[in-house]
């Protein structure tokens, strides 16, 4: 007898700022799935103020934050460049095919309450979904890229695992070198490198 409904899930997401609403959406796949694909999106951006982390820091943050998942092969981490086709279902194909190409076709796919999300799939009616309501988690990468910049590390331990915290310096210095979601960003990272770091 199986012990959860689904062998195989998947979540997507860019994780442009890995917070608690990612870690939950996850979390909970994994309470439904065997095993998880966490697609690493936009994996071929870095260095701009929409996507600023590299898709290899990612992934290093999400071991971090599942690390004997993801050394178990519970939790599969796979890099997904964009295609550049926007929010249709060209891009849901793009999505099953690097799944499939990775591991296998998802049975389902656990989101964070986004309604384009259902749009992308339209060719696979198979496949479940399982939304989690985002207001529920008081963040999203936005605003913690936002609060990373402000230099606001109390906010930042409040949104992110206990494995994440370490990363805060590399952030905010990646956020400061690309100017980042700040008006005040010139008089911020002036300060930065003023007080002798970089």
């Amino acid at each position: 007898m199986r012990e959860r409904p689904y062998r195989l899930g998947l979540v997507l997401g860019r994780f442009q700022g890995l917070h608690i609403g990612h870690e939950a959406v996850i979390r909970k796949a994994l309470s439904v799935c065997d095993r998880v694909i966490v697609m690493i999106g936009s994996a071929d951006k870095e260095g701009t103020a929409h996507d600023p982390f590299s898709a290899k820091l990612r992934r290093e943050m999400l071991t971090a934050v599942f690390p004997r998942l993801t050394k178990s092969g519970r939790v599969i981490l796979v890099a997904l460049p964009d295609l550049g086709v926007g929010n249709v279902p060209a891009w849901g194909d793009y999505v099953i095919a690097n799944a499939k190409k990775a591991v296998g076709v998802p049975e389902c796919i656990v989101y964070g309450d986004e309604d384009k999300c259902r749009t992308w799939f339209p060719n696979y009616p198979e496949i479940r979904y399982i939304s989690l309501d985002r207001a529920i988690i008081d963040v999203n990468a936005t605003k913690l890229r936002k609060i990373i910049l402000e230099g606001d590390e109390k906010a930042y331990r409040r949104y992110t695992a206990k494995g994440l915290h370490r990363y805060f310096p590399l952030l905010r210095r990646i956020l400061l070198e690309v100017g980042a979601e700040g008006d005040s960003r010139s008089e911020d990272m002036q300060r930065y490198h003023a007080s002798g770091n970089r």
